[in-house]
């Protein structure tokens, strides 16, 4: 059996990861990519930790529940399908829904340290990093949190200014130089896209 062709899109908050990873698997052959999102592995709010002023910082690899992510992906990357946590933002208790994600001819791994992991990272056979403006990343990440997961405004402000782009610089940013395609601009992120269509259509 062929192995997975396995694309890894890492980013900061807001920068357009899942847009992009969404987009590639609409546009793909039905049935030819699955989709492995690090934000379905969240742990309980209550297990986050909080920082000086008692705020929870999500945007840690602390955050997640690592051993069952790691344990997910390297049993869907070898072709087995595996029960994916269904996480709902901002309730409590925790959802423990799970959705069935069956193996593909490919992987699309999204997330902020999709290359912090080095059981994942090692495993990438394409590595997508997304380094958009931080101004575009904050008006997206208000956008976001405001309709999709119900935070106040001066939350969002304060989490992106103080946690996200904290995080983006230390977790992210070291990576480009390891990064297949690097996008910046909207003109490399339509480039980038073209060419991994292609290539996930050719796999």
């Amino acid at each position: 059996m062929k192995p997975p062709l396995v694309i890894g899109i890492c980013g900061g908050s807001g920068s357009g990861k899942t847009y992009l990873s969404q987009k590639l698997i609409e546009n793909s052959p039905t049935a030819k990519v699955c989709s492995f999102p690090l934000d379905s592995y969240y742990l309980p709010r209550d297990w986050q930790k909080e920082d000086s002023l008692g705020y929870l910082n999500f945007d840690l690899p602390e955050a997640f529940n690592t051993q069952k992510m790691l344990y997910d992906f390297l049993d869907l990357s070898s072709g087995f399908s595996i029960e994916q946590p269904i996480y709902k933002y901002n309730i409590s208790p925790p959802s423990i829904d799970f959705t069935i994600i069956e193996p593909r001819p490919v992987i699309i791994v999204e997330g902020i340290f999709v290359f912090h992991y080095k059981e994942i990272f090692n495993r990438l056979d394409i590595k997508v990093l997304i380094d958009a403006p931080t101004d575009l990343k904050r008006q997206r990440r208000i956008e976001r949190d405001i309709k999709e997961r119900g935070y106040e405004l001066d939350q969002i402000l304060y989490r992106f200014d103080n946690h996200a782009e904290d995080s983006f610089k230390k977790y992210v940013l070291p990576y480009k130089k390891d990064a297949d395609f690097l996008i910046e601009t909207p003109l490399k992120f339509e480039s980038a896209y073209n060419i991994l269509l292609d290539q996930i259509r050719e796999h």
